[in-house]
């Protein structure tokens, strides 16, 4: 351990610690002003903004590439050091455009910020005296460059080297005309470009997707977990006015660290697609219509009862909570062999060896610990055609498959999901539930590990809580589950996994807990 003094204030950290970091430690959690510095890239020590001055050296020094070492005495606000900070900051101005006023990095912009805490003094430099660059380039599906508005920190490159290792973007030129840029011939079209939006600390690299859409500074934030795939990457969703705008990582160093794949930010857009489902549908003459809730929900509680379900689907996007009640239905209405999670065939595509895993669906590990088999769609289509009464359905889309649809045909199909899909169209009932945004819910990712998403907007029209839905259902036909609300929900949940603290899921840690007994539970059916 190595014990030096920061403004004053003596500090204990361990040798090897970079000073930037242990001047953070003594600042509270404020960090040094930067640009190039990042914690999960190597060290550039371009922008030369985290300057302090360590007693016994002649010159100021970068905390970024500095190790500590015991005795240090070091100064992070001595008039040498604010001088050195405001003359650095001149230099990335004089041809900055200073086009805040256009720049959707305004409101969470570094160079502001900065400027703010160092600047605020009168620029010597004439406008036509700007280097002009190039402004708006597309320089790939989802980024946007603003040469401009660069300050040549090196994070984007040092992004594209070191963590997808794909190598699309590099600096160009020389002195005030160096540039960063992608090579002739080549775009930024990696399955994590969009990292370097949230990294780049100015407005350099925007995304085409949230570009002039909205004020960073009206955007409302709500933590909670990605639902486009197995790995479950923990994110932020900025929203505003029930409408989601953006999603951003959130950091979970047991799951996904600051990253989160392009696919995964986009998963948003389902939530409000133009195919939502908000209003209970009825076939009548053929067609379905829309009715009341109330209306709709006695239509539900007439096809779901004992002796009328020949068969229940269920689909890993389900929450834990609510893949346990559909569980318990099922049982109740039909026992424990006409029921399935879901059609295996469902959910696949290309994966990577970084984030992206090829099992789209977020909770198909909690189908395994439940015991609730997945299978082909062949092979349900085979259990269907001896089955008889009702389909009920919960999310997917299984009768997309032609086999499973020509099964069907001979059953009523209650569907309650979230858009309307083939199954949707085919159906007799259909009742519209929240997505993962709209609602307080528990997802069991490919590590075996119960993370928590909170609702961020309300889901539209007549939408409902799948759980909700569920209860009503189960007292419908005489089986109380006692659950009042979301923590006896979870203490059941608890109940039926076997944990041995039954309020556990009441209060999961900020990264999510991985159950020992269940973590490495196979996946797979029973």
């Amino acid at each position: 351990m190595a014990k030096l003094t920061i403004d004053g204030k003596e500090i204990e950290v361990p040798d090897g610690t970079r000073l930037f970091d242990a001047c953070r430690e003594a600042r509270g959690g404020r960090d040094l002003p930067h640009f190039c510095y990042h914690p999960d890239l190597s060290i550039a020590g371009v922008c030369r903004l985290c300057q302090v001055e360590i007693e016994g050296m002649p010159k100021l020094t970068i905390a970024c590439n500095t190790i500590v070492r015991d005795g240090m005495v070091v100064h992070t606000t001595s008039k040498r050091v604010n001088q050195a900070v405001t003359q650095v900051l001149e230099m990335h101005l004089i041809n900055h455009p200073v086009d805040c006023p256009i720049c959707d990095q305004a409101g969470e912009c570094g160079l502001q910020d900065q400027y703010m805490d160092y600047g605020l003094y009168e620029s010597e430099v004439e406008k036509t005296d700007k280097v002009l660059k190039k402004k708006a380039k597309v320089i790939g599906p989802h980024v946007i460059l603003d040469q401009e508005r660069c300050v040549l920190c090196a994070r984007c490159t040092r992004f594209c080297e070191e963590v997808t290792g794909t190598g699309e973007l590099g600096i160009y030129n020389r002195g005030d005309r160096a540039e960063i840029d992608v090579a002739p011939g080549v775009e930024l079209d990696n399955n994590y470009s969009l990292n370097t939006v949230d990294i780049c600390p100015v407005g350099a690299l925007t995304s085409r997707d949230f570009r002039f859409q909205k004020r960073v500074w009206l955007l409302k934030s709500t933590s909670s977990v990605c639902n486009g795939c197995a790995t479950g990457c923990n994110v932020r969703v900025d929203h505003e006015g029930g409408r989601i705008y953006r999603l951003k990582p959130r950091r979970n160093d047991e799951v996904n660290g600051p990253w989160m794949c392009d696919k995964g930010r986009m998963t948003y857009k389902d939530v409000h697609r133009e195919d939502r489902l908000d209003r209970v549908l009825v076939r009548r003459e053929g067609e379905l219509q829309p009715i009341s809730w109330a209306e709709g929900r006695q239509e539900l509680l007439g096809a779901v009862k004992p002796g009328g379900v020949g068969y229940v689907l269920a689909d890993p996007g389900r929450s834990l909570e609510e893949l346990v009640l559909i569980q318990r239905l099922a049982t109740e209405l039909v026992g424990e062999e006409p029921m399935a999670g879901g059609v295996s065939d469902d959910g696949h595509d290309e994966g990577d060896d970084l984030l992206l895993s090829a099992d789209r669906r977020p909770n198909r590990k909690a189908l395994a610990w439940l015991d609730f088999a997945e299978k082909p769609a062949e092979a349900l289509a085979g259990e269907l055609s001896g089955a008889s009464g009702v389909l009920l359905v919960f999310g997917g889309d299984p009768l997309a498959h032609q086999a499973l649809a020509d099964a069907a045909s001979r059953m009523r199909v209650v569907y309650l999901g979230t858009h309307r899909t083939a199954t949707a169209e085919a159906a007799d009932v259909v009742v519209p539930l929240s997505m993962w945004a709209e609602k307080d819910a528990l997802w069991v990712n490919k590590q075996g590990r119960i993370q928590r998403g909170q609702r961020a907007v309300l889901p539209p029209g007549d939408a409902r809580e799948d759980w909700r839905v569920l209860v009503d259902l189960l007292q419908s036909i005489g089986h109380d589950p006692e659950v009042a609300g979301l923590p006896a929900l979870r203490r059941l949940v608890a109940a039926r996994l076997e944990l041995e603290d039954e309020n556990l899921l009441n209060r999961l840690p900020e990264g999510g807990y991985a159950p020992p007994r269940l973590a490495d539970a196979p996946t797979g059916g029973r």
